[in-house]
């Protein structure tokens, strides 16, 4: 499913500093659902346009800001997009703590399959076949194929197994 994903900085005009600069807060919407964060940059509000959302000139402060601002929009963009073709769990406030490191990486189903098939390998010859090996490795391929058949994404989060992917699995 395909979701609407905005993200806009803006300076919190109520929250100058003694150094007369604002905080430049940053805005993900997912569906929606709005999350804010602070960006932990400042700016003189003389140079920040507020239509574009980023500061105007060519001053030092100007290029330090736009190229931070840059950064984050990437990041952000880049953890939307991972959680886009791993999970189906995907709203603005997981997209912000996964980008803050807030939230810890939720465990795939695939991701575990894989260190579980590692270690069978490692036991190759002491009290596993590589007969074994190579079912497990059958049986990961199979795993993958199903989870991109059935629900269109690349791998699920365990979170996401219930009683309907056992069944159908």
């Amino acid at each position: 499913m395909k979701s609407t994903f905005r993200i806009l900085f803006y300076v919190k005009r109520d929250k100058q500093k003694s150094d007369g600069t604002l905080p430049i807060m940053c805005r993900i919407t997912i569906d929606g659902q709005p999350s804010r964060f602070n960006t932990k940059v400042s700016i003189h509000p003389n140079i920040w346009d507020a239509k574009a959302s980023v500061a105007t000139g060519k001053s030092n402060e100007a290029v330090e800001v736009n190229a931070l601002l840059n950064e984050i929009k990437t990041s952000i963009h880049n953890v939307y997009h991972d959680l886009q073709t791993k999970e189906n769990n995907v709203n603005a406030d997981r997209v912000k703590n996964i980008f803050l490191g807030i939230e810890v990486k939720q465990q795939t189903v695939l991701e575990l399959f894989q260190r579980h098939n590692e270690d069978v390998a490692k036991l190759v010859g002491i009290s596993k076949s590589k007969e074994t090996l190579q079912k497990y490795e059958v049986a990961h391929r199979r795993m993958a194929d199903f989870i991109k058949e059935y629900y269109h994404v690349s791998d699920i989060s365990l979170k996401e197994v219930n009683h309907m992917f056992v069944y159908n699995n």
